[in-house]
């Protein structure tokens, strides 16, 4: 499992809400079937719902949660030389995560940028970045700024950005019930000072310059 090791002075919600012991995949199972037993399910009598606390431990320990057991920086991958100094854009990139206040899940779409100072990475290595970061318990607000966090540190870029645009289910399924799209964002160097590259990656995403 991976702490906030190599990101001095951040805090460590940046990189999600670690867990403090190693998961137990059977004790996870034994909650559910007792939450199953506390709503007033009897999972021992249903078909459907017989295997329902173990396939439940499985998803959150092998999928919603994997993030934790991996650096973000080893999931980045090694970088190359790259001189350029241009606009390294990738958007599109569907995601999903899971809200530490409610254990309820998020989907949305990323756009992640960057400006070279002598160091790359590979395309592919941005997506596992942000799958890293995202299957953890972590806020959309914090992966967002883990995100350029990470690039910052290995990159060392001009710069870096992230924008997610994602549906959270603790809102359209709870509280005030109502279908709606939140925006998170990051920047970093050149971003922050030059509104024309924060342009470029709102326009990728969609979104009004205002």
């Amino acid at each position: 499992m991976s702490g906030d090791d190599g990101f001095p002075g951040k805090p460590q919600d940046w990189l999600g809400i670690g867990p403090k012991r190693e998961p137990d995949e059977t004790g996870m199972a034994e909650g559910i079937e007792q939450f199953l037993r506390s709503a007033g399910y009897d999972a021992a009598d249903e078909d459907h719902l017989r295997d329902t606390a173990r396939r439940v431990a499985e998803t959150w320990h092998h999928d919603l949660l994997e993030g934790h057991r991996k650096d973000p920086r080893d999931a980045l991958g090694a970088p190359f030389h790259d001189h350029s100094k241009e606009l390294v854009l990738v958007k599109g990139l569907e995601f999903y995560s899971s809200c530490p206040h409610h254990l309820m899940p998020y989907r949305g779409t990323a756009y992640v940028a960057y400006v070279p100072a002598g160091k790359a990475v590979g395309f592919s290595g941005i997506v596992r970045l942000l799958d890293c970061l995202a299957h953890r318990l972590t806020l959309q607000e914090w992966l967002a700024r883990g995100v350029t966090a990470v690039l910052d540190e290995v990159l060392d870029p001009q710069g870096s950005a992230c924008v997610l645009d994602a549906a959270p289910m603790c809102v359209i399924a709870r509280g005030v019930r109502r279908p709606c799209d939140i925006v998170a964002t990051s920047f970093s160097g050149v971003f922050r000072t030059d509104p024309a590259l924060r342009h470029a990656v709102f326009d990728a995403a969609g979104l009004s310059r205002a």
